[in-house]
């Protein structure tokens, strides 16, 4: 389980996120919406380790997620973090970067593996592609692919479907997202799309003046709005 507890960080003294505290269960779904600027990317980073708190503590299970104050490098083995920019390998193909971290003792496992994830992203047309010559929406897909390679038990999403298209995104969400519950992996999906939350959150924050508003079901909000804010939020998600 993710704990978050009483976290608060501030970017050169402009407070972001204040007393935010949630959790999160293994293979369970939560959603954070927000206006822009309401601290939805730098909670993910601050998650992930990427920044320190300035109070407050993050734990999964036993261990405590730390920033970089504590640690050489970022990040942790059991957590994925797909940003919004891609950090790919531009000049080998799709299934070269979703395989680049896979053991090559074990060749076979590692090609059933990686024929795998191209499948789960749709991406089986374009799998000997060189990652250059694709659009950003597969380039994104690959991302997501590469960062659920080594089965992370939680895996933190920052508009992860921003750059694809209207005709495949249905599809890639069930796909993905069906995916990360039969392997019983936490995600955590920072959105301003109401389809990223409507069907497969099964909790939602919404985030307000570096606070978090609201933390409940989508579907209890929707029909119980507690405020004003959370209403036309709600109002532009559905």
């Amino acid at each position: 389980m993710l704990q978050v507890k009483d976290i608060t960080f501030s970017y050169n003294k402009t407070p972001v996120l204040k007393d935010i505290s949630f959790s999160v269960k293994p293979g369970e779904h939560l959603s954070i919406i927000g206006e822009s600027g309401s601290g939805k990317s730098t909670l993910l980073k601050v998650l992930y380790g990427e920044y320190d708190t300035e109070k407050g503590n993050i734990f999964w299970k036993d261990e405590e997620i730390l920033g970089p104050k504590h640690n050489l490098v970022i990040g942790y083995d059991f957590m994925k973090y797909v940003a919004q920019e891609f950090d790919l390998m531009p000049y080998i193909s799709v299934e070269e970067n979703i395989g680049k971290f896979l053991s090559r003792f074990y060749p076979e496992e590692k090609q059933k593996r990686v024929a795998e994830l191209i499948e789960v992203v749709e991406l089986t047309n374009v799998a000997k592609t060189k990652v250059k010559l694709l659009s950003g929406g597969q380039k994104q897909r690959v991302a997501l692919a590469r960062a659920l390679a080594k089965q992370p038990e939680i895996i933190l999403l920052d508009e992860p479907f921003s750059h694809i298209d209207n005709f495949k995104k249905q599809s890639l969400r069930r796909s993905v997202f069906k995916y990360l519950k039969e392997n019983n992996i936490a995600c955590i999906v920072a959105t301003h799309d109401k389809e990223d939350v409507l069907g497969h959150a099964d909790k939602m924050i919404v985030l307000n003046n570096h606070n978090i508003a609201v933390n409940d079901t989508p579907e209890n909000l929707y029909k119980n709005p507690k405020t004003g804010l959370i209403a036309s939020s709600l109002g532009n998600l559905m």
